[in-house]
């Protein structure tokens, strides 16, 4: 993957942190998954901007041969010469070697470089002690920084940061593109679809001659009740049933009962959507579960009611519908409501 891939690949992490910060999602998970893509992101760009260091070969020394003497003892002790010496440690022989290549043992050898004035010839000289430093000298000298190192990483800080700024920006913009398209394309179906539920709403305050307004704990049970008949004809719960055969039209109809109390909730409360976005859990059964709880929840506000409206159209779209079977379902029923309060359901 290039540069560009992964740049992208990093501004759509960014984005999918920044969806589930507007929906408030507590699922630590979901998180802690974007974060591993990004840091794994960041290692390969950076990966791509630092080429590796290929190292060196090392010079291959190639061993001095030298020719061993085959005879031993007096004999050789006879062919080592004060020149013999020098030439050998000029060669770079240890005393150790000579003795291994001439044949005589460390007494012999001690012997002859005493007898010719070669003792300590060859020796290092001592290595002169370094003077303690004193503590004004200690303070004074400054520990040693790798500047190179340094340079870099501000270098790679201040690119990141550029990054992040034009992520954001990026970000920001799609924000605004995706609001104006997704006004656009709902805005008008929404109107539609809350028009009508008035309409009903309206009907059944005059007929009944009360206000949907005193009613609000009850509007607020019969839109779980709704959604566990949806969960029911659904049956992914039950786990302790094998054969779920599960009527589709059915389902439609109790999942679109759902969208009918609703619409009528955020009539009576003023809390009408323009826009949605689908937001989804990790299974259908959780999705149950979350929106449920959203609906259940005493502390309601506008931005709870507009994200309840979001989990329902992930609802929809993880059981498999269509918004186009939903607005078809919606508008039958609706006739059928209409028609039940002429007939004093």
């Amino acid at each position: 993957m290039d540069t560009v891939e992964l740049f992208k690949q990093r501004l759509s992490l960014l984005a999918e942190i920044n969806r589930l910060s507007d929906f408030k999602c507590t699922d630590d998970s979901a998180y802690r998954a974007i974060g591993i893509k990004l840091e794994e992101n960041i290692i390969a760009i950076r990966a791509l901007r630092v080429p590796s260091e290929v190292p060196k070969p090392k010079p291959i020394v190639q061993p001095v041969k030298t020719e061993k003497h085959e005879s031993k003892g007096e004999k050789m002790t006879k062919q080592l010469t004060v020149e013999t010496y020098h030439e050998l440690k000029a060669q770079g022989f240890t005393d150790s070697a000579i003795r291994k290549q001439i044949g005589i043992d460390n007494n012999k050898l001690y012997k002859f470089k005493q007898e010719n004035g070669l003792i300590r010839a060859y020796d290092k000289p001592d290595k002169k002690e370094k003077a303690t430093p004193t503590l004004r000298e200690k303070e004074v000298k400054a520990p040693k920084i790798d500047t190179d190192r340094i340079s870099i990483l501000e270098k790679e800080l201040s690119d990141f940061k550029a990054q992040l700024k034009d992520a954001l920006s990026f970000i920001e913009s799609l924000k605004t593109e995706n609001a104006t398209l997704n006004e656009q394309v709902w805005g008008g179906r929404l109107q539609m679809l809350y028009a009508k539920q008035a309409e009903l709403e309206n009907f059944i305050a005059d007929k009944h001659g009360i206000a949907i307004h005193d009613y609000l704990n009850e509007q607020q049970l019969a839109i779980l009740v709704e959604l566990a008949e949806s969960a029911n004809e659904w049956q992914g719960f039950k786990y302790w049933k094998l054969k779920k055969d599960v009527d589709r039209e059915k389902l439609l109809e109790e999942t679109v009962d759902v969208l009918h109390l609703i619409l009528a909730r955020g009539i009576v409360l003023g809390w009408k959507v323009a826009t949605v976005k689908a937001y989804k859990t990790v299974s259908i059964t959780m999705q149950y579960k979350s929106l449920m709880q959203k609906i259940a929840n005493d502390e309601e506000s506008q931005k709870t009611y507009a994200l309840a409206f979001n989990m329902y159209i992930g609802l929809v779209e993880m059981l498999g519908f269509t918004w186009q079977e939903v607005e078809t379902a919606y508008a039958k029923k609706h006739q059928e409501n209409i028609d039940r309060q002429h007939n004093d359901y």
